[in-house]
């Protein structure tokens, strides 16, 4: 492949079906430009990496790291039973039984006690979806690996 001259892609189309504030997929991105932009010199590919980077600096962060809440509304599958096999049973590390009408909820009793259960207990009782900040590993290692990436790349 050759940057100056990338060849046509006359059958290449894409539709769009959602966008994301994922800071993970934006550090990636990121990530991706400024190895492109120090190869390149494309001074577009080097200002949108900055930009990105920046913009999730300024905007994302917290004491944490980098993060956006997210609404998410697969907690409705907490009720959902576990399949355990027809005449078995047993207990849980924590001592949660297993039986046939065990749920992911009640193999996992220790979520209750977190702070932000209540957000989860309303949602399943019927209210709205929760919102939490995650701060996932692979996304924070992304936006540290896209940071020093551009930092020794392209100043």
């Amino acid at each position: 492949w050759n940057a100056s001259s990338p060849g046509a892609n006359t059958g290449l189309h894409v539709t769009v079906a959602d966008y994301t504030n994922d800071v993970g997929v934006a550090a990636a991105y990121a990530k991706t430009l400024s190895y492109y932009a120090a190869k390149s010199g494309n001074a577009q590919a080097k200002t949108t990496a900055k930009a990105l980077l920046d913009g999730m600096w300024s905007n994302y962060q917290d004491g944490l790291g980098i993060a956006v809440p997210e609404t998410r509304a697969d907690y409705n599958r907490f009720d959902d039973t576990v399949y355990v096999p027809s005449g078995w049973s047993g207990k849980m590390p924590n001592g949660d039984t297993i039986n046939s009408t065990s749920t992911f909820t009640s193999l996992r009793s220790f979520y209750k006690n977190d702070p932000n259960w209540s957000k989860i207990e309303a949602y399943l009782a019927g209210g709205a979806a929760p919102s939490f900040t995650y701060h996932r590993f692979w996304a924070q290692a992304d936006i540290a690996l896209a940071m020093g990436s551009y930092a020794e790349l392209l100043e």
